[in-house]
């Protein structure tokens, strides 16, 4: 049978295969659920967020799916047809996957924006529209900027304008959808290109078998880390589908082909964080090594150290923006040095906990079948190049996360391993085809599975990510509706309630929203000069998010907020309730 080239031969059968793969498959899964309530146990919810959304969601997604694994595998008939569709298929799935994504993010996540890398996104997409880099500050910010809450923001003291300190071409896709449509669909449409691009290299890597690009299909409209986070304004769809793309046009083989590859490299490296798609291509560019394809390894060399270096530049540019003297930046932390060195020193007592938690979290979201096949998969490691760098990409991302920053903080799934999940998928379709004779009993069993997913787990999931939205979205409306000039929030109120301080980017909102701990008597004069009507956010409006996490802000937090309150009054500001 014919496939790219790239080291692979014909698939070898698995030495575990039929019903026994399926007892083995089954005893795995219960081993990570297992494994989910005993880390939930000896660590508690309390710990950190990995921690406390192992405790309230994952361990019981990992024991739902051991339990519909096992009814799903009961009584399996024999199907010997394979499992086969075509582009129109691939087009119809991989649509209502964006349609679902989209009216998700209004119907499940509330029309809200919740972890400071999805407000990043939104905010620099506002200024990107109005054809800026960085928004202008007035003059009367410039010293008390911080009060707005310019976490995730190139810093400055005085500052002339403000902007994040991602790199921009998530948000600029973003920008660019909202000129036509609104910004909310960036990340379906990622989705869609995705599934296309996962289904196209499928039928290049086996041209000749239609079943692999349909089992890759279902695993991908399984996988609810996709869909939910296809619902955000993450760049996380972004990084899986433009790696899709790149390695369909790597698999292509020809000098146009190449050439795209490279300018979706420099889109995929400057979507948000630059480390994360080098460390998927980097393993597969490898093979051209070991090819010996001296010409396509120097054109793709030269060509990632081209973009490399634009990108390790942008940053210093970006922060010399946001001066009030751009002459007398130095560069500060904006360099990638100092942030990696800042990322090293929050790793924290809890790396291999977080890591753990992460994995956990990742397997909880996907197909019930994806990390069964991948590792039937990782088989095709020992004797074919193509998984090897697959499977790569996965180790290199995993170990590179686990040193610099083992906690992900907000998102389905494990965000930093979004980028790779059509890694996984092609490491399982090695695997689907590895079980050779008896692939007739895992036709029924993959159906089932994605029907249990689609019909049982999907929900569940949905309601918890719904749940996880809700309770801050609420909040935020509340406080869209005080009656004041300001509204000052404590990050001490609830869990997160920081992330309730998020502005527009021009200021043109009421009330604004001020962060209580960045206020001192200096700050208190400049916000108080015109004599504005201030409401400080109480602790009953912040409940909602505090009865999620399970707890909120101790007596110390009344003391703190009668202090300010004080402040603000002698200062000349009216406070109201």
């Amino acid at each position: 049978m014919r496939t790219v080239q790239h080291g692979l031969s014909a698939p070898r059968g698995n030495a575990i295969a039929g019903e026994g793969l399926i007892r083995v498959t089954f005893r795995r899964i219960a081993a990570l659920t297992i494994l989910a309530f005993v880390v939930s146990a000896l660590l508690g919810p309390a710990a950190d967020l990995s921690l406390f959304l192992l405790h309230r969601q994952d361990r019981w997604l990992l024991l739902s799916g051991s339990l519909l694994f096992a009814i799903c595998s009961w009584k399996l008939p024999m199907r010997r047809e394979p499992l086969e569709g075509s582009w129109r298929i691939a087009l119809a799935g991989t649509a209502g996957m964006a349609l679902m994504a989209w009216a998700g993010h209004y119907w499940i996540l509330s029309a809200y924006d919740m972890s400071r890398d999805e407000q990043m996104a939104v905010f620099d997409a506002a200024v990107f529209a109005r054809g800026a880099f960085a928004a202008s500050l007035p003059e009367r910010w410039g010293h008390h900027s911080d009060l707005l809450n310019t976490m995730f923001m190139y810093k400055a003291d005085p500052r002339a304008a403000w902007i994040s300190d991602y790199l921009p071409l998530n948000a600029a896709f973003r920008a660019l959808i909202g000129l036509l449509a609104t910004p909310t669909l960036s990340g379906p449409l990622m989705t869609l290109v995705g599934g296309l691009a996962l289904w196209s290299c499928a039928r290049r890597i086996w041209p000749d078998d239609r079943e692999p690009a349909m089992i890759g299909l279902l695993l991908y409209a399984g996988s609810a880390q996709i869909l939910a986070n296809g619902m955000t304004a993450y760049a996380m769809p972004g990084h899986l589908a433009l790696n899709l793309v790149w390695l369909r046009l790597f698999l292509h083989k020809t000098w146009w082909a190449d050439f795209m590859a490279l300018l979706v490299g420099f889109l995929a490296v400057g979507l948000h964080q630059p480390i994360m798609h080098p460390i998927f291509a980097a393993p597969i560019l490898s093979l051209l090594l070991l090819e010996k394809s001296w010409r396509r390894a120097a054109f793709f060399f030269g060509g990632y150290l081209a973009i490399g270096g634009f990108w390790y530049l942008w940053p210093s540019w970006m922060a010399s923006l946001v001066q009030i003297d751009p002459s007398g930046f130095g560069g500060g932390s904006a360099d990638y040095l100092n942030r990696l060195t800042s990322a090293l020193e929050r790793g924290g007592d809890l790396r291999a906990a977080d890591m753990m938690a992460n994995l956990l979290r990742f397997v909880a979201w996907q197909h019930l079948l994806l990390i069964p096949l991948a590792i039937a998969g990782l088989g095709a490691v020992r004797g074919e190049r193509l998984p090897a760098a697959l499977a790569g990409g996965i180790v290199l991302t995993i170990t590179v996360m686990t040193i610099i920053l083992p906690y992900q903080g907000h998102g389905f799934g494990y965000r930093y391993l979004h980028g790779l999940i059509g890694n996984f998928i092609l490491l399982a379709l090695f695997g689907w085809r590895s079980l050779g004779e008896a692939l007739p009993r895992w036709r029924p069993l993959l159906i089932r599975t994605s029907l249990a997913g689609l019909l049982i787990l999907l929900p569940v999931q949905m309601w918890m990510a719904h749940a996880f939205y809700a309770a801050p979205a609420h909040v935020s409306e509340q406080v869209d509706q005080v009656d004041a000039d300001y509204a000052v929030i404590s990050a001490s109120e609830a869990p997160f309630a920081a992330d309730l301080v998020i502005n527009p980017p021009y200021l043109d909102k009421r009330p604004l929203r001020l962060l209580r701990e960045a206020i001192d008597p200096e700050a208190a004069l400049a916000i108080c000069a015109s004599q504005p009507s201030i409401a400080l956010i109480s602790a009953s409006m912040t409940e909602p998010m505090a009865a999620y996490y399970g707890f909120g802000r101790g007596k110390a937090g009344d003391a703190a907020e009668r202090e300010v309150a004080q402040m603000l009054r002698r200062a000349g500001c009216k406070i109201g309730g």
